[in-house]
């Protein structure tokens, strides 16, 4: 059997679940879930290892709705970044933005293309000669993968974000991690989580553990007041952190951007020390709405691709990318809202702005634009472009940015649907009429074409108005945000 790297991701792709079998488990209302960490703990069996053998992994589980991926990497850039002696970190999150290996990082940095085929083949071969040829599902294997590369590489600590929700997660089956946090939470995966804050809270309240201490960001009553519950039902505290103020901060920079980072970073603050003190022995010193001294490095060095990024590249220095994967209406207002400061620093003398949307799943289009639409009248997008998460015009994708899980639709008319809700958001927020510009287009290396194209026209024929540089937001899917980077030919980060 071919071995390599590329191999590996083939067969990983084997393993979505395709989109007919989403969306019945959608309309069981999520049933698939009452098995599912007893499956994955065979998975993990056959895999050669029981859940405790994970407790000396010296474990953090982050959940939320939003931020539980910037607090993972913020948690994981204070430990990295703590102390004299070296501090051996593993990460996993998910999704990816350009290759599948970023998912399972060592000391920060995505673990090689040679390593991931070596220990991917591994757990495929275990699994194999179990006696049951089965595979765990996509996301699944990539959690027992995981785990088998951080014994291998024998890291002192393992920060694990939930995929989905939390008490049935994948990654919820350890017994004995050292600390669980929970982000802000919002309305997100319905279907499969429940439609009230209050029913998403319980699914997420389902990480903590007995006796491991739990800390939350603040959150709106009704999904604190479940948090409160399912941690005393589970035999443990909730300690609520509130986000850091201006005077807490004082000259402390956070590496990722977003006003909305006081709050992740104040709650990853609150892990590392529970945690530094429970495997180190250390007590962090100060007060408990501080920013520690020992963190500040770790704050300001953190970095998050695809989540506030801004980049301009050398071979288009015409064009300011603006990268944002918010995929919730709460994330992405607070993306617009990012987008209309920072956009407004990023000064080249007259700037022409276009939008790049996508979203994927059975989203709310009208709900999904309105924050966009709302700063319309502020940041005027000259163009709106919409096209689907195929990464290349020849109507394929890029091997790790492969997804089964989303619906053909060669007419598209999902992005034709987004075009029309634009004009409607835009409309009830600036009044019916308003003149709007909007292209849907079949891929993301299209789109990436008919901006360059764009930029030509507007920075030489119309040299006269003075246009001197584009900007562009790349926002609704980190599977967009990872294709226009691929496309782009970004390294990874």
């Amino acid at each position: 059997m071919p071995r390599s790297y590329a191999d590996a991701v083939d067969k990983l792709n084997g393993l979505q679940t395709n989109f007919a079998v989403l969306e019945a488990v959608r309309k069981s209302g999520g049933s698939a879930n009452k098995d599912a960490l007893q499956e994955m703990i065979d998975f993990v069996e056959r895999s050669g290892y029981q859940p405790k053998d994970f407790d000396d992994l010296n474990m953090i589980h982050v959940t939320g709705t939003k931020g539980k991926g910037s607090t993972c990497a913020l948690t994981e850039s204070i430990l990295r970044n703590y102390g004299d002696k070296a501090i051996k970190t593993g990460l996993y999150t998910s999704p990816h933005l350009m290759e599948v290996r970023e998912r399972i990082r060592i000391n920060g940095a995505p673990i090689s293309q040679d390593l991931f085929a070596k220990y991917f083949f591994e757990v495929w071969d275990r699994l194999d000669s179990s006696g049951d040829k089965s595979k765990p599902g996509y996301f699944r294997f990539l959690t027992v993968l995981a785990f088998h590369v951080f014994k291998q590489e024998k890291v002192d600590v393992a920060i694990l974000e939930v995929g989905v929700g939390g008490a049935y997660d994948s990654t919820n089956i350890i017994n004995q991690p050292i600390v669980c946090g929970v982000a802000a939470l919002g309305i997100d995966h319905v279907s499969v989580l429940g439609s009230t804050l209050g029913a998403i809270a319980w699914n997420k309240g389902g990480i903590f553990k007995n006796g491991v201490p739990a800390v939350s960001s603040e959150q709106p009553t009704e999904g604190l007041d479940v948090l409160q519950s399912r941690a005393k039902e589970i035999g443990t505290s909730l300690q609520v952190i509130p986000a850091f103020t201006s005077q807490a901060l004082g000259t402390t920079t956070i590496g990722l951007a977003g006003k909305h980072q006081v709050a992740n970073a104040a709650l990853a603050t609150a892990m590392c020390k529970i945690w530094i003190e429970k495997v180190l022995g250390k007590k962090i010193q100060g007060s408990t709405g501080d920013v520690p001294q020992e963190f500040v490095q770790g704050l300001s060095s953190a970095r998050w691709p695809g989540r506030g990024q801004i980049m301009v590249r050398e071979d288009k220095p015409k064009i300011t990318w603006f990268f944002d994967g918010a995929h919730t209406t709460e994330s992405i207002r607070v993306c617009a809202e990012w987008f209309k400061d920072a956009s407004r620093k990023d000064t080249h003398g007259s700037v022409k702005k276009l939008l790049v949307f996508n979203c994927t799943g059975p989203r709310d289009g009208d709900a999904l634009l309105q924050p966009l639409a709302a700063i319309q009248s502020t940041v005027h997008f000259d163009q709106a472009i919409f096209t689907p998460a195929i990464t290349f015009a020849s109507n394929t994708y890029k091997g790790d940015l492969v997804n089964n899980n989303a619906p053909l639709d060669l007419e598209l008319k999902t992005q034709k649907t987004l075009a029309a809700c634009w004009i409607n958001q835009v409309g009830l927020a600036q009044g019916q009429g308003t003149a709007l510009e909007t292209t849907v287009l079949p891929s993301i290396e299209h789109s990436v074409n008919w901006i360059d194209d764009y930029v030509k026209r507007e920075t030489t024929t119309a040299a006269a108005e003075g246009v001197e540089h584009i900007q562009v937001l790349v926002t609704g899917s980190l599977h967009l945000v990872g294709g226009v980077q691929s496309v782009l030919g970004c390294d990874i980060a």
